[in-house]
């Protein structure tokens, strides 16, 4: 696999780091934890040079771990509508639902798409213990992702709402 494209982690690659489910060798751990979105395969390895990150990548992506970032909405940046009920239940069909799950999602998004400003919305979701804590917290990375410029929203919406867990 070639490696100019470049990797993000999929729910079930947030999943496997927090819960270390698939038991990955150490080498394919290690690059899955440097996947960010942003860093393409020749960059990740020029910071693991003892393997072969096309490989690593490819393996990594046949586990449904990765896939490559998602091209940019073919809508104005600003148009911040929520992700439709269906490609929320495709994502949520199969994978793990659990508060944490999410939470700790939101919080790796967050880092990687809004960068500043959001030191109140980590701190609120930092004690957030409840669907609803966590649909606030969402809410409020959604207004600080409209300041800013976030275009992918409707995305982290749709993997964020297939980690958290229904009503219950």
């Amino acid at each position: 696999m070639q490696q100019d494209w470049i990797p993000c982690k999929t729910a079930a690659g947030v999943e496997e780091i927090a819960i270390r489910s698939r038991r990955l060798p150490p080498r394919l751990r290690t690059l899955l934890i440097l996947v960010d979105g942003r860093r393409d395969g020749q960059q990740l390895a020029k910071l693991v040079e003892d393997i072969s990150v096309g490989e690593a990548l490819a393996e990594l992506a046949g586990l449904g771990l990765i896939s490559p970032v998602p091209p940019p909405p073919q809508h104005p940046p600003n148009g911040m509508e929520p992700a439709s009920r269906a490609s929320v239940a495709r994502v949520a069909g199969g994978g793990r639902r659990s508060l944490a799950l999410a939470r700790f999602y939101l919080l790796d998004a967050m880092e990687q798409s809004l960068r500043t400003g959001d030191a109140p919305v980590r701190e609120h979701l930092r004690k957030a213990t409840t669907r609803a804590e966590l649909l606030e917290a969402f809410e409020m990375c959604r207004a600080i992702a409209a300041e800013v410029g976030v275009a992918h929203v409707a995305s982290i919406e749709t993997r964020f709402m297939g980690m958290l867990p229904d009503e219950g």
